[in-house]
């Protein structure tokens, strides 16, 4: 944060609402907030305030322009006026004066969310007295010689309210998490629409006009999402406390609060009644889908107010900027040079100078230019200075001083003495140096806060670094991968004591008492010109607008180009007409350029612009800059390692993503049943359309969907061990055919990276594998499918009564599945699978399908769509996601034809809502390798051990691998043979 000095005057505190009591002398400032004739300490805080009141005076040397300091005689009132501040939220105070015979009170009252501030004028009967030392003695004497002004705080606030407000800001934070959860989708959608023109899903062509839009679309789309965020944090905390934002806007303040209450609570209100008359079934799936869309709406007009008023506002600032310009101006021109100036400002080079006087003149930059208080230039400032580029830049002499929004808004932080708070501190980004400390004074910070602020910012330091290392350690990281991260943790303790370092300074002024505060100011020292500017506007425009836009629309990514062109357009408007950058040039005392003829408008005008300054940037845009720009961070480097993955030789194009000898298979050995209850679906029989499995269905299917992972050659081999030689077949001819048909019927699915096998009992009897997430390519699938409703899950979990929202969750997966490209779903996996299934039962085949993983979670949705029994291993689920699958799931589908197997701690089908059926069965996994409970083979021991293997053969992986008991042998050999070392030796050294 950077600060401006308090004016030469006095001033006074309080930490109620960081209430700021500013008391000036100088007749040149009549902006301040209470202005005195009479010294300052004719002031008196009520005990509602806590006490926490800080007093600071400053040093006043009078100008001579101001040498008299007019102090009234103690008959006379000493109050001149009361200027409300365009900082407070209410507006200006409601003035009450009661009468009687023998008194006569005053009253200025201040709305704040929950409570009322009131200013009262006194009489000093009362005990005189207060404060320590001298200046306890100043008060008294200043108090006896006549009135002064007591603030108190009052809580205007009720149980009914609160409750409301809570239910007004819940459904609002549900429709800012689904525009969250819509710009990670988009952002998804994008990098899975670049990894398809790049031909990572298998072998498709390459479309290098494809792969350069959706490649420069990014920045825009970025930029775009978090400005939205930035809109839905300002809107929930508006709504949160009442709407002081919103009371800004044109409309009188009756007319807004009847349009909050319509929008978020008369409209679903009537909704509900509504449907209830009706005697709808899903009354309450309506009203909250109502409410959603209310809400969503009235977000919208908020937000598309906000852009509104701060393109008019900049066109009124640039005509205080620009001294050739006047208000009868054409607008075009208005917005020519707003947009010129904006550009020039963020192309200029900047330095920073540290301040530690009050009394240095701002415009006297030599008086901080010595080696101490410079701040390292930046590259960008170094190369606009460089002489090869003087044609383009040129210096600012004498530099020109660039103000911080907070110091033009009014709005810097104080830490004093009695505002200083640890927790505080440490939360806040900079600690004591993100605001202003005082260093000096009665009321200054002490030795112990300051030593306290350092070594909590250190423990915390260290604390976050342990605590990462010591979750490495608990998941067992390998010694390289924990030596990387222990670099990156020191990279970041040591870039974080940067700050602590600087707090040190403070503490040496702390120590000897010397400086009031210190701060830091920002000068431009480099312009460039105004042909380079232009061209700079057209690049940015050209390259990172219309050229991504058109080619979204060539590649016929219809959906995307809309979405990116309207995003585009508003992050225009927020990026060329910004009032920051006219901000930053005026300074304090031109905070809004008023037009207003009534004082009521006028405050009405600077109040909202006080907010609209702000958004865009305070802590909350650069959050979600911050959140957006990791999202894209780790979606290039999936693609990236797609691509290589996809390319790489290690292995066959054949067995791309099959892994060798993935069982070792024993027979003569048998698990028998647990005594305890077996899982009541291990034999899992019946509605399986008369497939010959015996009592040991339920372990059949783990196996078959295990082997979908099988090098081709071996397959055959496991079918073979498990069911007997030749009695299952690996049917390739068959799903070759069918891909040889599609090939040449459709061409839809003839390079899809989706990998299955056909399992051909007698008489047509068979079951469709589905392999599960074995590349990279898969993992982004898995994504695009059920991304969106994993994160709807984890909103639901965060908000209190979250599960209120659950019967309109599917409904808002849908809406954000609306944005995948055509690109997109060429390769949606379901659909080919879905596609074999009705292949095969136009053949007369008897068909079930299986699979693991991304393939269980596809079984369930083809065995839904084509109306056959599906069994899936630890398979993500499809409730919330039903409807974005095309055709659409229904729940009787979901409730009747499918069934998920759920290992313990796994958190695969964890994702999405489970239908009706399902099995959990036990983890045997340590705590710390959850991750392995969702492996297929352990799924596998795990249901041979407690349901029994009967006479299907034991892996060797239960004991070797996942320290099962050994199974017992039933062999024909005299002595019994010992498990373990017959595996060993079957194994050797694979």
């Amino acid at each position: 944060m950077q600060a401006v000095p308090l004016h030469r005057g006095a001033g006074k505190i309080t930490n109620h609402a960081a209430l700021i009591l500013e008391l000036e002398k100088d007749s040149k400032h009549a902006r301040d907030e209470l202005e005195y004739q009479s010294p300052p300490s004719n002031m008196e805080v009520d005990p509602s305030l806590k006490n926490h009141d800080v007093e600071i005076t400053v040093n006043f040397n009078p100008t001579t322009e101001t040498t008299q300091t007019h102090r009234t005689p103690a008959t006379s009132r000493p109050i001149k006026s009361v200027y409300e501040d365009f900082s407070l939220q209410s507006g200006s105070a409601s003035e009450v004066r009661f009468r009687t015979r023998n008194v006569s009170r005053d009253f200025k009252i201040y709305n704040q969310p929950n409570a009322q501030l009131i200013l009262e004028e006194i009489e000093d009967t009362m005990e005189v007295g207060g404060g320590d030392g001298d200046l306890g003695r100043d008060v008294a004497q200043d108090r006896k010689e006549g009135k002064g002004i007591r603030i108190r705080q009052t809580y205007d606030t009720s149980y009914g309210l609160q409750f409301l407000r809570a239910i007004y800001s819940l459904i609002a934070v549900f429709v800012g998490g689904f525009l969250f959860i819509l710009g990670i989708c988009i952002l998804l959608f994008l990098f899975i629409d670049l990894a398809t023109q790049l031909g990572i899903t298998s072998n498709q062509s390459v479309s290098e006009a494809g792969f350069l839009a959706v490649l420069l679309s990014i920045p825009v789309l970025v930029y775009s999402l978090a400005m939205g965020m930035t809109l839905m944090t300002r809107f929930v905390v508006d709504t949160f406390y009442g709407h002081p934002f919103l009371r800004t806007f044109g409309l009188d303040l009756v007319t807004m609060d009847w349009i909050a209450f319509v929008m978020y609570l008369c409209i679903p209100l009537v909704a509900m009644i509504g449907t209830l008359f009706m005697q709808k079934t899903d009354w309450w799936e309506i009203s909250l889908l109502t409410w959603f869309c209310s809400v969503l709406i009235f977000w919208g007009a908020f937000s598309s107010c906000v852009l509104w008023y701060e393109v008019k506002e900049c066109l009124d600032l640039i005509v205080d900027v620009e001294d050739d310009l006047t208000e009868d101006d054409n607008w075009s021109v208005k917005i020519r040079r707003t947009i010129v100036h904006g550009m020039t400002t963020r192309l200029s080079g900047t330095k920073l100078l540290y301040r530690k006087s009050l009394n240095a003149d701002d415009g006297n930059v030599e008086d901080t230019l010595d080696g101490k208080n410079r701040h390292p230039e930046g590259l960008w400032t170094l190369l606009t200075k460089w002489k090869y580029l003087s044609c383009l830049f040129s210096e600012v002499d004498p530099p020109k001083r660039i103000y911080s929004l907070d110091e033009t808004r009014g709005s810097v932080s104080f830490v004093t003495r009695t505002s200083w708070s640890l927790e505080k501190l440490f939360c806040r980004r900079g600690g004591v140096l993100g605001a202003v400390p005082i260093t000096s004074g009665h009321y200054g910070i002490t030795k112990s806060q300051i030593n306290s602020t350092i070594a909590c910012r250190i423990l915390g330091q260290f604390l976050y670094v342990m605590i990462l290392a010591g979750v490495a350690v608990w998941f067992g990281m390998d010694g390289g991968a924990l030596a990387i991260l222990l670099f990156v943790l020191l990279l970041f303790f040591t870039i974080g004591s940067m700050t602590t370092y600087r707090m040190l300074d403070v503490r040496l002024d702390i120590i000897h008492q010397r400086n009031v505060f210190r701060y830091w100011t920002k000068y431009r020292v480099t312009t460039p010109s105004v042909a380079f500017t232009w061209v700079f506007i057209c690049f940015e425009i050209v390259v990172f607008y219309f050229v991504p836009l058109l080619n979204l629309f060539l590649v016929k990514n219809i959906s995307s180009a809309l979405v990116f062109g309207i995003f585009g357009l508003f992050s225009a408007l927020r990026h060329y007409l910004n009032a920051q950058t006219l901000l930053e040039e005026i300074g304090p005392n031109h905070f809004s350029h008023l037009h207003q003829h009534s004082e009521s408008a006028e405050w009405k005008k600077k109040q909202r612009f006080y907010q609209i300054a702000e958004i865009g940037a305070d802590n909350a845009r650069w959050f979600w800059i911050y959140t957006f720009v990791a999202f894209v961070v780790f979606f290039v480097f999936v693609v990236l390692l797609a691509a290589y993955d996809s390319k790489t030789g290690a292995v066959t194009e054949e067995n791309y993503g099959f892994y060798p000898d993935i069982l070792h298979l024993m027979s003569d050995f048998e698990y028998e049943p647990q005594p305890y209850l077996p899982y009541p679906t291990c034999a899992l029989k019946k509605g399986l359309n008369g497939v010959t499995f015996d009592t040991s269905g339920l372990s059949n299917f783990a196996f078959l969907a295990g082997i979908a992972y099988a090098y081709e050659n071996q397959t055959q081999t496991y079918l073979n061990q498990w069911f007997g030689v030749n009695n299952v077949i690996n049917d390739v001819d068959t799903v070759n055919e069918f891909k040889r048909v599609q090939a040449l019927g459709r061409g839809v699915f003839s390079n899809s990276a989706v990998a299955y096998r056909l399992f051909t009992f007698a008489d047509k009897e068979s079951v469709l594998s589905i392999r599960g997430t074995s590349t990279v390519w898969d993992l982004m699938s898995d994504a695009q499918l059920w991304l969106s409703a994993t994160l709807f899950q984890a909103l639901r979990v965060v908000l209190p009564l979250g599960n209120l929202f659950t019967p309109i969750l599917h409904h808002t997966v849908k809406y954000v599945s609306f944005l995948e490209s055509s690109n997109i779903e060429k390769v949606a996996f379901y659909k080919e699978t879905a596609d074999f299934v009705r292949y095969l039962k136009a053949r007369g085949y008897n068909v079930l399908v299986t699979g693991h993983s991304l393939g269980g979670g596809l079984a369930l949705i083809t065995g839904s769509q084509t109306g056959i029994p599906a069994i899936g291993m630890s398979a993500p689920n499809s409730m919330l996601s039903r409807d974005t699958f095309d055709p659409p799931l229904t729940v009787e589908q979901l409730d009747t034809l499918t069934f998920n197997v759920v290992p313990a701690r796994d958190i695969i089908p964890m994702v999405d809502d489970k239908a009706r059926l399902y099995q959990n069965i036990n983890c045997t996994a340590p705590d710390n390798e959850f991750p392995d409970c969702h492996s297929i083979t352990r799924t596998l021991c795990e249901i041979q051990y407690s349901c029994g293997s009967g006479d299907r053969p034991v892996p060797c992986e239960c004991v070797i691998d996942y320290n099962y008991p050994e199974p017992i042998y039933t062999g024909n050999g005299t002595s019994e043979r010992n498990f373990t070392q017959v595996c060993l030796d079957a194994m050797g050294d694979k």
